[in-house]
């Protein structure tokens, strides 16, 4: 099946930007995981899935803990990570000003392999929606690369103003590795449609995205994330 997407054209910092997003038809968790597996013809059993995909988990995430990257060729990479500023070499980890993680990439030989075998399908980007160009650390000053914890960070686009007191509309920084965990955003110093300036909270997770959810003064919620996965520092 096609991988759907569209082109918008959006003003970032004041030039216009045509930008591709992929349509999204669903998302999949680990149930829904091993049911795909179950469906390719697997021999063996859901259980027997279930308990691979756990101690792979089990493993990775003790391995990482005795100080070792994971490579598996053609497919992606574990490593850890350190994260925070130290005041000199004489300095030592601090739970409390330093991070210790695990990052995954994602290898060049699968995205290659990915490229050639993806079909592309365009579709109307005629639906008006929230839409996050660009993820500015005032902290570092990068541009849609990572953000800072306690620091502010200034998000650009279209659409962007939404009810910060609405039930159903809200900001909130996911967590890439696992969706279902997330952070809301709820220190604001500037909302309006073109620009959203916050104060990143303390994030736990090592890497995400934005999204965000308003009706757009309609009776239909939309939601709209922004295009890259962003390092928390």
């Amino acid at each position: 099946m096609a991988i759907r997407y569209k082109v918008q054209k959006q003003i970032f910092q004041g030039q216009d930007m045509f930008v591709g997003r992929v349509e999204l038809k669903g998302s999949y968790d680990r149930d829904m995981l091993i049911k795909r597996m179950l469906e390719m013809g697997s021999t063996i059993t859901q259980a027997d899935i279930v308990a691979v995909i756990t101690n792979f988990e089990k493993a990775v995430k003790n391995i990482c803990l005795e100080g070792n990257k994971i490579t598996m060729d053609g497919f992606m990479q574990f490593t850890p990570v350190l994260a925070g500023k130290f005041e000199s070499e004489l300095d030592g980890f601090d739970g409390v000003r330093h991070d210790v993680y695990v990052t995954a990439q994602i290898s060049t030989a699968f995205n290659n392999e990915f490229e050639l075998a993806a079909s592309m399908e365009k579709v109307s980007s005629t639906e008006r929606r929230p839409s996050i160009i660009g993820v500015k650390d005032t902290q570092t000053g990068e541009i849609n690369k990572g953000i800072t914890k306690l620091n502010m960070v200034s998000l650009n686009g279209e659409n962007l103003k939404f009810d910060t007191v609405a039930a159903d509309e809200y900001l909130r920084f996911v967590n890439s590795a696992d969706p279902s965990t997330f952070v809301k955003i709820d220190k604001f110093q500037k909302i309006t449609d073109k620009e959203i300036v916050i104060l990143v909270p303390d994030i736990t997770f090592a890497n995400g995205y934005f999204e965000l959810a308003s009706k757009l003064n309609t009776l239909t919620l939309r939601v709209g994330r922004n295009n890259s996965i962003l390092t928390v520092h």
